[in-house]
C-alpha cells in the first residue's frame, strides 16, 4: 500500500471504484448464485477519519448482551429493513443507531462488494470519512465502546494472521491482529479490513 499519509479521499474513492471484491471469486458466483440468493441482506460502513494526516479506522465494541457476536470488535452495521431505501442507507441508520453518527456527516466514498456470512447475511461493505473529532452517542445496547487503530498499524502484515477456526464442522480461515491497546480486531471484521486494504494497494 502507498504511504497512508498520502493517501487522500480521492485516491481513496478511486481505489475503491477499481477494487473487485476478492470475497467472492468470480469462478463461484454462478454457483453460488441461488445460495446467495437466500441470504439476508446487510451492510456495515468501515469509517475512517483523519488526526495529523494520519488515517484511522472506527471501530466498535460490541455489547455482551447481544445474541451475536457479542463482544466482538465490529464496524457499524446490521441487516437491511422495510425502510431503508438501499443497502448505503442500512449501513447509515445502523451507525447512527449504534453510535449516533448523522447520516448528513458521514461522507460514502463506495463499497467493497458483497461478502456472505456463515450466519446467513451477504453483507455489503461501505467505506465512508467522517469527521473528527465527533460528539459521539453509544447506544448502550447495542456498543460497550468506540475506539480506532491507525491505517498504517492494519497495513504491516506482520500484525495479522491466518488461522483455521470450527465452525459447524467446517475448518474455515480467520484473519487475527494482533491485540490493539486491549483489543483484538478478527473474523469477519478483519476481513473487511483486508479488503479495504487490499484495495487501497492499489493506490501507486
Amino acid at each position: 500500500m502507498t504511504d497512508p499519509t498520502r493517501l487522500t479521499k480521492e485516491k481513496i474513492r478511486w481505489a475503491i471504484d477499481q477494487y473487485q471484491s476478492l470475497s467472492i471469486p468470480p469462478e463461484y458466483r454462478d454457483r453460488l448464485k441461488d445460495e446467495l440468493g437466500a441470504l439476508q441482506p446487510a451492510a456495515v460502513l468501515i469509517p475512517l477519519f483523519q488526526v495529523d494526516r494520519q488515517w484511522h479506522l472506527l471501530l466498535t465494541q460490541r455489547s455482551q448482551n447481544l445474541v451475536q457476536h457479542r463482544g466482538q470488535v465490529a464496524f457499524p452495521g446490521g441487516a437491511q429493513e422495510s425502510g431503508d431505501v438501499d443497502l448505503e442507507a442500512t449501513a447509515l441508520r445502523e451507525m447512527n443507531e449504534e453510535i449516533g453518527l448523522k447520516p448528513g456527516d458521514v461522507e460514502v466514498l463506495g463499497h467493497l462488494g458483497d461478502i456472505p456470512v456463515i450466519t446467513g447475511y451477504l453483507v455489503r461493505i461501505f467505506v465512508g470519512v467522517i469527521p473528527w473529532p465527533y460528539p459521539l452517542r453509544i447506544n448502550p445496547h447495542e456498543v460497550e465502546s468506540v475506539f480506532s487503530i491507525p491505517l498504517a498499524w492494519l497495513a504491516e502484515p506482520e500484525h495479522r494472521t491466518l488461522q483455521y477456526r470450527n465452525y459447524a464442522g467446517q475448518m474455515l480461515p480467520v484473519f487475527y491482529y494482533d491485540i490493539y491497546q486491549g483489543r483484538q480486531l478478527w473474523g469477519l471484521s478483519a476481513d473487511m479490513t483486508v479488503a479495504l486494504l487490499d484495495a487501497l494497494a492499489l493506490v501507486r
